[in-house]
């Protein structure tokens, strides 16, 4: 009588897997999940790159550069849908099989028999399988410059995920995005924070961000100099414009002088210095900073104030600067133009 519901059942016994489709948004991309469980980064990468370029063995995880198979970066969402998917599978077989062994019963029943039993499947109605929707498309998107993996993300990402190449030029360009937000900060920390928690705050951002525009370009420097090169650069030498300048000049052909306007690179110049008190006198002006950097709107013994202002326009410069170094970065010495 349950002939169909036996041997379907029969059959799942010996089901290992059910496939799930996955949709990729309007654009293509697919979406991915760091697999790490104190990352769970998120971000997207192009269906045709996906089986074209990435590697089965391995794929990166643009924010903190984990490794797993290929197989491990679905996104939370998609293995809860795709457990629901697979059991609607599943009931929609079971529940195909107990209305045919009802029909096929009560087409074998007798009109008129002295006992007559009819079989009726009621509810079990066949679940609705949905593939699973992607999320909305990310907001910023690259190409590795190594390999041209397409992949898009929300937020700071770092590392290709097909071949875990930290891109230089995206690198920088994050970091100065990242300056930029905590250079408007202050507004908002002001209007939910108690006034002289604000200013504390404010202001260790504030200063925070000065020496993290030069480790931006510090790190970009380093970074585009060994693979001009194949040798690594003098250990923090991008940290002081004058011997950074001679090293792209002999490399390149063009000084900072040749890259920037005379004002821009004395602002950098006055930066720099300004750093260089942050991280090694605590901001405390001394005759050596006075000397060097040309300031003439502190007197010895002054602490620096540094402003949204004055980040903002470090940031710029250094982008400036940024640039005009990855622009020349594959050109030879004779090619290299002084135009900014």
């Amino acid at each position: 009588m349950f002939e169909n519901l036996l041997r379907e059942i029969e059959r799942l016994s010996g089901t290992t897997q059910v496939s799930v489709p996955l949709e990729s948004d309007s654009d293509g991309y697919a979406d991915k999940e760091c697999p790490s469980p104190t990352c769970l980064f998120q971000f997207k990468i192009h269906g045709d790159d996906w089986k074209a370029i990435v590697r089965d063995e391995e794929v990166f995880c643009p924010s903190c550069r984990h490794a797993a198979p290929a197989k491990s970066w679905f996104t939370t969402q998609q293995v809860e849908a795709a457990r629901e998917y697979a059991i609607g599978s599943l009931v929609n077989r079971i529940n195909r099989a107990t209305r045919a062994d009802a029909a096929a019963s009560n087409r074998r029943r007798k009109p008129g028999a002295f006992i007559s039993i009819t079989l009726k499947a009621e509810g079990g109605r066949d679940a609705v399988l949905v593939p699973i929707a992607a999320a909305e498309p990310m907001r910023l998107r690259t190409a590795c410059e190594a390999c041209g993996c397409r992949y898009s993300f929300v937020g700071a990402a770092y590392f290709c995920p097909t071949c875990g190449k930290n891109s230089a030029s995206h690198t920088f360009a994050q970091a100065i995005k990242s300056i930029r937000i905590a250079a408007g900060l202050g507004a908002t920390l002001k209007a939910t924070l108690d006034a002289d928690e604000a200013e504390v705050i404010t202001r260790a951002l504030l200063e925070k961000a000065v020496q993290d525009t030069v480790t931006s370009f510090q790190r970009l420097s380093e970074q585009l100099y060994e693979e001009r090169t194949g040798a690594p650069a003098r250990r923090n030498v991008f940290q002081n414009l004058e011997a950074g300048s001679h090293l792209w000049a002999t490399s390149t052909g063009a000084t900072y002088a040749e890259m920037l306007d005379a004002v821009a690179l004395k602002r950098l110049h006055i930066y720099y210095q300004q750093r260089h008190l942050l991280a090694h006198q605590q901001g405390i002006v001394d005759a050596d900073y006075v000397a060097k950097s040309g300031d003439q709107t502190y007197a010895v013994g002054q602490r620096l104030i540094i402003t949204s202002a004055n980040v903002s326009e470090f940031a710029d410069l250094i982008e400036r600067l940024g640039k005009a170094v990855l622009f020349r970065r594959n050109l030879n010495p004779r090619d290299a133009s002084p135009t900014d």
